[in-house]
Order: structure tokens, then sequence, then C-alpha cells
């Protein structure tokens, strides 16, 4: 039983850091990039030795639609800031 609230913890702070994620990504934010690129690689070590994904493949894919869409808004707002700096 105690398993089960541990794994429910786990998967709403996942959820929190997901949305604080797409949050960050779509105000242009750095933060976003970290964010995405931390969800997509980020790996633990097994006590084997073995090395394996931290989070699971539907979040690593929420990582990368993150990244695309960070990278996307930054680049969107660089483009308007130095518009507005020209003109």
């Amino acid at each position: 039983m105690i398993r089960n609230n541990a794994s429910q913890k786990i998967d709403t702070s996942t959820r929190n850091y997901i949305y604080t994620g797409y949050l960050t990504a779509i105000f242009g934010g750095v933060l976003g990039l970290i964010i995405g690129w931390d969800i997509m690689k980020k790996k633990k070590t097994l006590h084997t030795g073995e090395k394996v994904f931290f989070y699971s493949l539907m979040d690593r894919q929420h990582g990368a639609r993150i990244l695309i869409l960070a990278c996307i808004c930054f680049i969107l707002l660089l483009t308007l800031t130095i518009i507005a700096l020209d003109s």
C-alpha cells in the first residue's frame, strides 16, 4: 500500500513538472528549454549498474514537445524583440 502512495506522489510531481515546462516554454523562457531537455534525457542508474530513463515514454514525449515549443517561442520572442528595437 505504501508503494502505491509513493508512486502516486511521483506521478503528481512529474505532472506538475510537465505543466511548468509547458508554461515556461510558451513564455519563451530558457527554463522551458532546460525542463524539456531534462525530461527527455534524464537517466538513473539501477543497483545492477544498468542505466534507464528516469521518466516514462509518455513523459519523455512531453519533454520533446516542451523542447520544440520552447525553441519556437524563444525564436519568435527574439525576432519580435529585434524588430521592436529596430523600429
